[in-house]
């Protein structure tokens, strides 16, 4: 049974980003934790260690030393993991998609309705 909290176009164009871009940077499924300056650029990238995923105590010192941030942790299975993000600006996200986002992305794929643009702050399951 998927635990999937995943609704909009944009959510699964990040993981399937931040998938690919652990992937290249390690040759395995990997999770990364990117740190943000005040101007919304990017300051470090944290890889996890293979033994040590970024979650729990990590992801919070790390979340508390930058006032923005992008946390993607990867799940077991293929194509299912965690993203989590505080104060990313939309014009980071298209810069890391390599494409603008446009009205579709924001479609709730569950219902009728839409978002009115991207949340610079969001956590979902994708599964």
């Amino acid at each position: 049974m998927s635990n999937s909290t995943v609704r909009y176009r944009f959510e699964h164009r990040l993981h399937d980003w931040a998938a690919q871009f652990a992937q290249q940077l390690t040759g395995a499924p990997c999770g990364f934790f990117v740190g943000l300056r005040d101007d919304g650029s990017v300051r470090r990238v944290y890889l996890a260690h293979p033994d040590r995923p970024l979650d729990g105590e990590q992801k919070q010192l790390l979340a508390q030393r930058h006032p923005s941030w992008f946390l993607y942790f990867p799940y077991p299975e293929e194509g299912r993991g965690y993203l989590e993000w505080l104060g990313l600006p939309q014009a980071l996200a298209e810069t890391w998609l390599g494409r603008p986002l446009d009205p579709t992305d924001f479609i709730d794929v569950r219902s009728t309705g839409a978002r009115d643009g991207f949340p610079e702050s969001w956590r979902v399951i994708v599964g």
